[in-house]
């Protein structure tokens, strides 16, 4: 039985936040490399975005957390591990990636004030932190062969842009037990707000009764979802989605599809009610 999550994630998708919750819920001990990365950057001199690219030409850095990512696959403690990289390196995790929407991410990293992360606008905001996780994919692509932001890596990816910590930890508590007992679960929970999907017309009475039906937890058929360059796109159950959406559900269960191009015109779901 698995007694250790790693969290991954884009910047500003709550990790620390939702690591609390965890750790309260399972008597776990808390793990951070990025309160590691901050305090070398703070030793510094400089801003966490440009400690990044300064870490693309000094890999002692890295090797230095890295390190001590190996040594808690051996660690007999419950563990929540908030690390980009300890789903590679620390054996035995259940790997959850967080993921949200660019501008509620920098809005969040704004409000942080952590420092040598937060900037004074929220274009700024975007694009540093935009520019700080290329260094981060481009770092560990070269370094391990490995892509971040590959989200086939992870066990469980949760949306965070709409929901609360409260409902995020709940869902991965609830995913990790089920991991643990054998039993199958929904492998992306996804902000109905966050899915775009074609356009077409869509049988309102059928999302009725599958609303219905999730009212009194019956199935419904699979929402497929595939996600490229940060966006989610519905490529089947479109009516289960929109069922969800009806019932005011915080997010979503889908299964995560690969993404192929389609040249189709897709429209948020957010701007669908």
């Amino acid at each position: 039985m698995g007694n250790k999550i790693s969290l991954a994630g884009d910047l500003g998708s709550g990790k620390s936040t939702v690591a609390k919750l965890l750790i309260e819920a399972l008597g776990a001990e808390y793990y951070s490399t990025g309160a590691i990365v901050r305090a070398v950057a703070e030793k510094r001199g400089m801003s966490v975005a440009d400690l990044n690219v300064y870490m693309e030409t000094h890999p002692e850095i890295d090797k230095e957390i890295d390190d001590g990512l190996v040594l808690l696959s051996e660690d007999e403690r419950p563990l929540v591990i908030d690390s980009r990289m300890a789903w590679h390196f620390t054996k035995g995790t259940f790997k959850v990636y967080l993921s949200t929407d660019a501008e509620v991410a920098a809005l969040r990293i704004m409000n942080a004030g952590r420092t040598g992360e937060s900037t004074a606008s929220l274009e700024v905001q975007v694009s540093e932190t935009k520019r700080r996780r290329e260094s981060e994919k481009k770092r560990y692509s070269e370094k391990y062969g490995v892509n971040i932001q590959d989200l086939s890596n992870y066990d469980l990816v949760v949306d965070t842009t709409y929901a609360t910590p409260e409902e995020i930890s709940a869902c991965i508590l609830a995913a990790f037990r089920m991991k643990n007992e054998g039993r199958p679960f929904a492998h992306a929970m996804i902000c109905p707000e966050r899915l775009s999907y074609i356009d077409d017309v869509v049988d309102a009475e059928q999302i009725r009764i599958l609303a219905m039906k999730l009212e009194i937890g019956q199935a419904v058929p699979d929402v497929e979802i595939a996600e490229h360059d940060g966006e989610f796109y519905v490529k089947s159950g479109l009516t289960s989605a929109l069922a969800y959406a009806f019932n005011m559900n915080s997010l979503i269960p889908a299964v995560l599809v690969p993404y192929e191009a389609d040249g189709k015109e897709y429209v948020k779901m957010k701007n669908s009610f």
